[in-house]
């Protein structure tokens, strides 16, 4: 309560303030209260003022009554004078000394203290009090008690405080047993039903992403995106009314009604103002909404994007393209037109970096691909974006257009923040190929923010080991030169023989860029020189004669240029985007060995549906090699053993490939492997995906050549769990066409804490 005593009405000619007193608080402290009063001594008793020193104090929350009084008193520094005073009077809310909860289970005790907020920290405010239980009540609500209804009792322990009791009646669990669609009549209830969040309880599913249950946000932006849906296919005078709830027996169900109108279609598509080179034909050219089409509000912000950016890419940052729909509600149809203003012209001022504290200022400005009083140009800018990121070391890339100081310049601000780079894990792992590895690893990707990156990679286990150590330098001396240097330990056991190979590279690479910035931009050309030591031992009597054969030790100096194409969008989880590598390994630089390897892949990633929630996959190889004496066989330490969970599941491990009159594998010297793949969500919030696959491949002898009709067939299906420790896939195999001596039944693939 705010009271303006009226004594302290005042007059035009009232006496000045001499002192301002406070009364009445025993909790807050004065000097926090005078901090809220704007009346200073020395001034007037100025009515209006005063009343806004009251509304401030009683805003604080902390007093229940506040009042302003004017009283006089003998000044005691002249007789005979007196000294008008200002006095605030304040009451004082009652503390919250204990807060109890009672009758809530939906709702646990400290949820619903966290859910009051600071309404109930201290001072009891009934009005803080009532905004808490709205929040309370709505978290209710969204676990499907609509009727649950919370009332609150107070006991006074002394003249300041109170305990607070929340008598809570959660009432029925109301949950959503159907959502229906009325009036629509040219999209499928199944269509709609995937445009909006709101859904149907399932037992299975709801009861760990909270769904199933009316939540009245949830029902707003559903109402939107249906709108929105329908103007994706021509429904311009489309209405969408709020959704009814409707009480059944067991539960609840939502109808959202719809009045669908007309399908409108594009009679003609033009554009006018500054037109780019002076030609409408030239401004339209690649928008994908022409004449005859059904409207699609979507398309339409594409193309004014599309539109936009051919002037943003000539140096008009501030182009301005308004698309103006003309409706034709008698024959249905819109004539759609684009009104271009270009603007001036600009250049780049300053280009800004900030949020890093880590990663070096050139580290990043050597992957901006526009310079400072360069013409703007939203191709490089953009691109240059994509740069940064590809480096890995951020975590989030934004790029804002700011006007500069100069009216025909503008600045670039690139704010990044950073991500982790470093990381050292320790972990186990397993497959049915390797079998049971115990892994240590140690990198870092951005070493004191130069951006070269080193790693050190320990895997031991029962049958695999291998550990290697390299440095690499992405960008050597900011040139586009990158270099690296590797050296590597690997020792293998297989059934019927070991192999061990110990050894070291170094590379360089090179983009290709320079040669054709347009389509030559994501190109790399790389050149790696390997030295290594094999040593093929413990081989048995039941080792194929090929093994036999080469058993022993040998070494082997070979080149390798390979030439890589990548737009993968991220090599986590791929959704979009290709890569693709060719590469021809020349051994006989030195050494005992003496081959080629030619080896190419493409790997794809291509989204079924616009969320890239549906992706389809092909991973596919093919790798020839062979030596250069025409009676030699191809070395065993890069012969090939397809099968199992990395080339064609529906056969086991080194299953796959020629064998010798008993049966036994010596591998091929060219291979052929393709696996397609349907890769779904399942679970999205905790990264679960469920995949389909068709795998086909096989291994050739030296003297044959690659058959497509002797390719081994398969089929099956699994699951792919990224969790914070470690990537698991469980996929399960069925071969299709086997042979009399492969296995018949399904394989199952496991791998825990190994690469996809």
């Amino acid at each position: 309560m705010l009271v303006l005593s009226k004594s302290s009405m005042v007059s035009a000619d009232s006496p000045l303030i001499s002192k301002i007193e406070i009364e009445g608080n025993k909790i807050i402290d004065t000097a926090a209260i005078r901090t809220k009063i704007s009346s200073l001594p020395g001034s007037s008793f100025d009515e209006l003022k005063i009343t806004n020193d009251l509304k401030e104090l009683y805003r604080t929350g902390y007093f229940a009554e506040v009042e302003a009084q004017k009283k006089q008193e003998p000044s005691l520094e002249a007789a005979g004078r007196v000294e008008n005073i200002l006095l605030f009077v304040v009451k004082e809310r009652s503390t919250i000394r204990n807060v109890f909860v009672e009758g809530n289970k939906a709702v646990d005790n400290d949820s619903f203290k966290d859910k009051m907020g600071g309404s109930i920290r201290r001072f009891f405010d009934e009005r803080k009090i009532k905004v808490g239980l709205a929040e309370v009540l709505k978290s209710y609500q969204e676990k499907g008690y609509r009727q649950a209804k919370i009332e609150y009792q107070t006991e006074l322990i002394d003249d300041s405080q109170v305990d607070l009791t929340f008598v809570v009646d959660e009432g029925s669990e109301t949950l959503i047993r159907e959502v229906v669609f009325e009036g629509n009549s040219t999209i499928a209830n199944s269509e709609l039903a995937n445009k909006i969040e709101t859904t149907r309880y399932k037992w299975w599913s709801s009861w760990l992403f909270g769904t199933g249950v009316v939540q009245k946000d949830l029902l707003a932006r559903d109402v939107s995106a249906l709108h929105e849906f329908y103007l994706t296919q021509g429904h311009v005078n489309v209405r969408v009314t709020e959704p009814e709830i409707v009480e059944l027996e067991d539960g609840l169900k939502v109808v959202f009604k719809i009045d669908e109108g007309p399908i409108f279609k594009i009679n003609s598509v033009s554009a006018a103002g500054t037109l780019f080179e002076e030609s409408e034909e030239k401004t339209l050219a690649g928008i994908e909404l022409k004449a005859g089409d059904i409207f699609n509000v979507e398309l339409m912000r594409k193309d004014v994007f599309k539109i936009h950016d051919k002037f943003a890419d000539i140096g008009y940052a501030f182009a301005n393209v308004a698309p103006d729909p003309r409706i034709n509600q008698a024959t249905e149809t819109i004539d759609l037109h684009y009104i271009v203003d270009k603007g001036n012209e600009n250049y780049i001022n300053r280009i800004n970096i900030s949020g890093h504290q880590k990663t070096r200022d050139n580290v990043i400005r050597r992957n901006i691909r526009i310079q400072e009083g360069e013409l703007y140009s939203s191709s490089k800018i953009e691109r240059s974006r994509e740069l940064i990121e590809r480096t890995g070391y951020f975590d989030e890339v934004i790029l804002n257009t700011e006007p500069s100081i100069y009216e025909d310049q503008v600045d670039l601000d690139f704010d990044v923040k950073e991500g982790r780079t470093g990381s050292f894990n320790i972990g186990a792992g397993f497959s049915t190929l390797d079998g049971l590895i115990l892994m240590a690893k140690l990198s870092e990707n951005n070493i004191l923010g130069t951006g070269n990156a080193l790693e050190l990679d320990l895997n031991t286990g029962t049958e695999y080991k291998t550990y290697s150590l390299g440095l690499s330098n992405p960008r050597i001396d900011d040139t586009q030169w990158s270099g690296g240097i590797n050296a590597f330990m690997t020792d293998r056991e297989y059934d019927d023989f070991y192999r061990k190979q110990t050894g070291g590279s170094v590379s360089v690479g090179y983009p290709l860029w320079f040669l054709d910035e347009k389509y030559l931009d994501d190109i790399r050309f790389n050149l790696t020189y390997e030295l290594s030591q094999i040593d093929i031992y413990h081989i048995n009597d039941s080792a194929a004669s090929l093994v036999r054969e080469q058993g022993g030790k040998s070494v082997s100096s070979s080149i390798t240029p390979t030439l890589i194409r990548n737009t993968i969008n991220n090599p986590l989880d791929p959704t979009s985007g290709s890569k693709q590598t060719v590469s021809f390994e020349v051994a006989g630089l030195g050494g005992d060995q003496k081959f080629w390897l030619f080896g190419a892949s493409n790997t794809l990633y291509l989204p079924l549906v616009d969320s890239k929630k549906l992706v389809f996959s092909n991973r596919m190889r093919l790798d020839y090699g062979d030596v250069y004496n025409t009676d030699g066989k191809f070395p065993m330490f890069r012969r090939f053993f397809p099968g199992g969970i990395n080339t064609v599941r529906g056969y086991k491990a080194r299953e796959m490939g020629p064998k010798d009159e008993r049966g036994r594998e010596y591998g091929g010297n060219k291979q052929f492997i393709s696996n397609y793949e349907l890769i779904f969500p399942i679970f999205s919030e905790i990264g679960l995906k469920g995949v389909i696959f068709y795998d086909i491949g096989q291994a050739f002898d030296d003297e044959q050549s690659i058959r497509f009709s002797k390719l081994k067939l398969a089929w099956g299906w699994g699951f792919r769990w990224r969790t914070p420790m470690a990537p698991i896939r469980l996929e399960f195999g069925y071969p299709i066409n086997p042979e009399k001596n492969d296995h018949k039944g399904m394989i199952v693939n496991f791998s825990f804490g190994m690469p996809n």
